[in-house]
């Protein structure tokens, strides 16, 4: 059976009420999304609510859906999407994520979607409308688990990235899909179009530009601009995520190739490439050229000339291979590494902690602020509140700095969970009476002392500080003075969970090539070889001592 996980737990301050309750052809808004739901092949309805739960359970029917409520949906989405999960069936083979304000999705969307599911296999399939990904997503429940690493108000755009060859899109002739109303522009749109008459289709175009200002339009071909604003969308998700990738550009290319100027592709750790710059020989010195720049962590423009050109003068930053293939193009790409960014993490609900967490934002750390009963609206800077401290051991790498600051509440639960981890700095914000204190009370838990020895106390830089904004000013100070003065750890091996793949090396134009994948291979006394391209594949098959030697 097929659930339906539907959203509607958000407050809506700019609308005026709930957005579950918003008029819309004389029913709210919730029930036109039930309705479409109900219509369709989906056994199991859940609405997961939160902001005045109890007066919309009163004046929407539910018509046989169920509900849940999410108490901390302030806290964005990923609340959300967990609670419905939590409330599926166990019979539930996968589950739809409904967006509450979505209230023009047609029941044959869903069963369209359903059909497509059982005839590809796929865990995660999704609708376009004119070349532009829309909702509901259909997820397998075999994904449920992931979605406990979501955080924050993002989706299902997550999970899309990290299985990007088990995601379907499903082309589909429902504007709706792209129909989400935001604000009370959104809402009013709506209704104009509803009052006179006029497509959806119309006003799906507006929203999905206003949205998405680089998405393909009716005037556009698509094969052209398709991918372009998902490239834009996907870097700011793996850089939410702490993960390394490069970003490829293409800047200059001598016809005949494939690549344009301004194609855009994103280099994953694992040699993944989504996006497109080129055929075979520019992708492959691509992947092998982003690895170098990830360890490295400068960027390079990396020129690909054919092998009748001479090889120009050497240029720092810029690498020089010679395109095997037979085209006989040229281009030229660059290559910008984005390791994971640092992350600053506060424990405690003090004034330091509200002015360490603009400083973080302003540094460009990922802020993370934690403690108990924490009010977020003291944190506007903040990425991430986290209310479960043993939660924090999950959170950190090597790339992370903690500071406690909780004026000597819950500081030693703190200290004991920073501590144990690989976290590059620990501060702690208190007198050094209460910090002995705590020393001697992490001995008795058996925490060693070249480990205590990681405790900064007093943190920060002596600058003479005495109110709580100087105080976080030498603590930030502090962080920036280790981090800059340390070994740079290499990013993949912290920030990536994917096993790098075991490459084979292109005895002709020594570029990497994925064993696994390629077709182009030759035998040569007993030994195989692997190739990027027919060019070096012929050329190594006439003449093999040449290249082995």
């Amino acid at each position: 059976m097929i659930s339906a996980l539907v959203l509607a737990a958000g407050a809506s301050l700019r609308m005026g009420e709930p957005k579950p309750l918003l008029s819309l052809q004389g029913r709210p808004v919730l029930a036109h999304v039930l309705a479409a739901v109900a219509g369709s092949r989906v056994a199991e309805t859940i609405v997961v609510l939160g902001a005045e739960s109890e007066r919309i359970r009163k004046e929407v029917p539910l018509n046989g859906a169920h509900w849940v409520e999410n108490p901390a949906f302030a806290e964005g989405m990923s609340g959300s999407l967990k609670v419905g999960v939590a409330a599926l069936s166990p019979k539930s083979e996968g589950f739809f994520v409904v967006l509450g304000d979505e209230p023009f999705v047609r029941p044959s969307t869903y069963d369209t979607l359903i059909a497509a599911r059982e005839r590809t296999g796929a865990r995660i399939v999704l609708p376009t409308y004119e070349g532009i990904r829309g909702n509901p997503v259909l997820i397998d429940r075999s994904l449920a688990g992931e979605v406990d690493a979501i955080t924050g108000d993002r989706g299902c755009r997550a999970l899309r990235l990290r299985h990007p060859t088990e995601t379907v899109e499903v082309p589909v002739d429902d504007p709706g899909v792209l129909i989400d109303l935001d604000t009370p522009e959104d809402l009013e749109r709506a209704r104009r179009a509803l009052a006179s008459g006029e497509p959806m289709s119309v006003v799906a175009r507006e929203l999905a530009r206003e949205a998405h200002p680089l998405a393909p339009s009716t005037a556009a071909p698509r094969g052209r601009t398709r991918g372009r604003p998902d490239i834009l969308a996907q870097v700011g998700e793996l850089e939410r995520q702490r993960e390394p990738f490069c970003l490829a550009i293409v800047t200059r290319v001598q016809a005949p190739t494939s690549g344009k100027p301004g194609f855009k592709a994103i280099v994953r750790a694992d040699g993944t490439i989504l996006g497109w710059v080129g055929g075979s020989c520019s992708r492959h010195a691509l992947v092998t050229e982003a690895r170098a720049a990830l360890e490295e962590g400068e960027p390079r423009l990396l020129r690909l000339r054919p092998g009748t050109e001479a090889c120009p003068p050497r240029a720092d930053g810029v690498v020089d291979r010679v395109m095997e293939c037979q085209s006989g193009g040229a281009m030229d790409i660059y290559i910008e590494p984005h390791g994971p960014p640092p992350q600053l993490i506060i424990v405690g609900d003090t004034p330091v902690a509200e002015s360490l967490t603009a400083l973080g934002r302003l540094l460009g750390f990922r802020v993370i602020v934690a403690g108990v009963g924490l009010d977020p609206s003291r944190f506007p800077d903040a990425d991430e509140i986290v209310g479960n401290l043993p939660e924090l051991a999950g959170k950190i790498d090597g790339a992370t700095y903690a500071v406690v600051a909780t004026m000597a509440q819950y500081d030693g639960m703190a200290l004991e969970i920073l501590l144990r981890s690989p976290a590059a700095y620990v501060g702690l914000v208190a007198s050094r009476r209460r910090a002995e204190t705590l020393r001697e009370d992490l001995r008795a838990l058996g925490v060693t002392e070249p480990v205590l020895k990681r405790i900064r106390n007093p943190a920060g830089i002596n600058v003479g500080a005495r109110t709580p904004e100087e105080i976080a000013v030498s603590v930030a100070a502090e962080i920036v003075e280790v981090r800059r003065r340390s070994p740079r750890a290499p990013p993949i091996a912290e920030a990536s969970s994917v096993p790098p793949k075991v490459m084979a090396i292109d005895p002709v134009c020594h570029m990497e090539v994925d064993p696994a994948t390629t077709p182009l291979r030759s035998t040569h006394q007993g030994m195989t070889y692997y190739f990027c391209s027919e060019g070096c594949l012929k050329r190594f098959e006439a003449a093999p001592g040449t290249f082995l030697s």
